[in-house]
């Protein structure tokens, strides 16, 4: 029951920006709750740095390019 809330709460925050045309810090702050930078790894001889978001009501959503596979 808690997360249909949350849903609907997030959803509602959707609704209000169907459309935004620049990323505004109240638009921040509605939706996102933090954002963790880890380390780099340099071990590939690439860069390649995790960032990982944490949106209010729905929690993190993984869009890492390993979870697209």
């Amino acid at each position: 029951m808690a997360q249909a809330v949350n849903v609907r709460s997030f959803l509602k925050i959707v609704k209000k920006y169907t459309e935004p045309t620049s990323l505004t810090s109240q638009l921040l702050h509605e939706f996102v709750d933090k954002i963790v930078v880890h380390e780099a790894d340099k071990s590939s001889g690439h860069r390649i740095q995790r960032i990982d978001v944490h949106y209010n009501f729905i929690g993190e959503v993984d869009f890492s390019p390993e979870f697209r596979r």
